[in-house]
């Protein structure tokens, strides 16, 4: 009996084997978007930037069906691809470097689901008119610096701003997906659901896109690969009613983190600096400008330069006269501002703020500057100068600045804005206190006026930017529909269109 339970038991495992890795190799090349994108970022060390758009998911939130010209147009084009791709499913992405100074990858990937091979395929060929070629059991199509090409279950679309083998390039690409999959990370990341996911691979970043890395010497390039091993940026977007968030996690290890510029967890030490009344707008700055310095000298000295390269002549002397680390020596890397008053009535007109800027051990520099700027102006009453209702303090530890009526007792921020001053970097601006349409903007930047506020904050875990919208039980993307609809039609309306 146990000899024939040995013998059954070895039986399952070994065709169970035997099924499994015949289907990973038959398999792959049935892999869906995400695992295809998996592979891609795997076996393509040049990929440093990937992720997927929620596109279908996107349009109804913003419920483009509601527009009627929209719609006409939008819906019909939707209603012939949705036969042939699964465009309810995430579009995949992946970005390869190096970019060039335009911000422009060197090339770019798309990865959709395809529902129907032969539908898609006269959907490219009969209504955009376009000749599918064929390379084994690829089709595809190049049509300048794009080329598509349709293999299986999957639409891959390049996009490369160069001369290039389409051809080449898409047999490439539908190669690459039959690797092995990403893991970690990466897989995390091409896993995570939001309405826009992005995920950088910072080791790869740095080491395709600044050719000065390679000039550190040895024991140097070694550390930092160290450092940003394993190191990534990961985005997600969602827009939800009355809110959009757009939240990045750092991952990385603490001993990166350590390196780096952060100073959190500061308190109310900042915010009881910059006085008081009821802001509408705020900026806050606590770094580690040593720490932030000290990397940058390290392993990107050029970098550092250029920190400084837009600095006026006296100021760029006085740096150097400092050595190293000069900015840490002027400043104590705290700053903040806010604005108070009216805004309504201050649109356009001088406006009611308090500032502060921390010193760091040689500031004196910066006092003596400012001793030269404004001695031959308005009075000075003790540490204090006084030009109409502009107010410069100056001491040891810092330079204040203000204008308009002084407040004083402490800062009275918005709920959503508690914790301003807290982190590396913060700020809020209250616009549902602010008189948006005198600020006469762009019509594109018009769309401000449905929100009620936003918010930034960093620190070394990461970044979060809230944007809330007034209403609140309408998708904040319906809401910007909605107002550039009505924009337009207004437009339309005055042209007696």
């Amino acid at each position: 009996m146990k000899k024939y339970n040995k013998s059954l038991l070895f039986t399952i495992f070994a065709i169970s084997g035997v099924l499994f890795f015949s289907s990973c190799s038959s398999n792959s090349k049935e892999r869906d978007a995400a695992e295809a994108t998996s592979a891609m970022i795997e076996g393509n060390e040049k990929i440093v930037a990937f992720g997927h758009i929620s596109a279908m998911d996107i349009l109804n939130k913003a419920d483009y069906k509601s527009v009627p010209k929209v719609n006409t147009i939008l819906g019909s084009v939707l209603g012939n691809w949705k036969r042939g791709l699964e465009i309810e499913k995430p579009i995949y992405y992946a970005l390869e470097a190096p970019f060039r100074h335009d911000g422009t990858p060197e090339t770019v990937y798309a990865i959709i689901n395809i529902k129907n091979q032969d539908t898609l395929a006269s959907i490219i060929s009969g209504d955009m008119g376009y000749s599918l070629e064929k390379e084994g059991d690829i089709s595809y199509h190049q049509e300048d610096d794009v080329t598509f090409g349709i293999r299986n279950k999957l639409l891959i679309i390049i996009s490369k701003p160069a001369d290039y083998d389409g051809k080449a390039a898409m047999k490439a690409a539908f190669a690459l997906t039959e690797g092995d999959l990403s893991e970690d990370t990466a897989e995390e990341i091409i896993r995570e659901k939001g309405d826009i996911v992005s995920g950088i691979d910072v080791a790869r970043l740095l080491n395709t896109s600044n050719t000065e890395l390679e000039k550190l010497p040895a024991e140097k390039k070694e550390h930092l690969d160290e450092l940003v091993e394993g190191a990534y940026i990961k985005t997600v977007a969602k827009f939800n009613n009355g809110m959009a968030t757009i939240d990045s996690k750092n991952i990385f290890s603490d001993e990166l983190k350590d390196e780096l510029f952060f100073k959190d967890k500061n308190g109310t030490t900042l915010v009881k600096q910059l006085g008081g009344g009821n802001p509408w707008m705020g900026v806050a700055l606590n770094l580690d400008l040593r720490k932030g310095e000290s990397f940058l000298a390290e392993y990107l000295p050029t970098a550092q330069k250029r920190l400084t390269e837009d600095f006026p002549g006296e100021v760029k002397f006085a740096l150097l006269a400092l050595g190293q680390n000069p900015l840490s020596k002027l400043f104590s890397g705290q700053a903040g501002m806010v604005f108070t008053g009216n805004p309504k009535s201050e649109m356009g007109m001088e406006l009611d703020y308090n500032s502060y800027l921390g010193l760091g051990p040689k500031g004196d520099l910066l006092q003596k500057v400012l001793d030269e700027q404004f001695s031959g102006f308005g009075e000075k009453k003790g540490d204090t100068y006084i030009i109409g209702d502009l107010r410069v303090k100056s001491t040891k530890k810092a330079i204040a600045a203000s204008s308009g009526k002084a407040t004083g007792g402490q800062l009275n921020l918005p709920s959503y804005a508690k914790n301003f001053g807290e982190d590396s970097f913060s700020m809020f601006i209250a616009f549902e206190k602010m008189d948006v349409q005198s600020l006469e903007l762009e019509d594109a930047a018009k769309v401000v006026e449905i929100l009620q506020y936003v918010t930034i904050n960093v620190n070394r875990d990461g970044s979060k930017m809230v944007i809330a919208a007034k209403k609140k039980n309408v998708n904040i993307l319906k809401q910007a529909t909605d107002f550039y609809a009505k924009q337009i039609m207004d437009k339309m309306d005055a042209m007696g269109v």
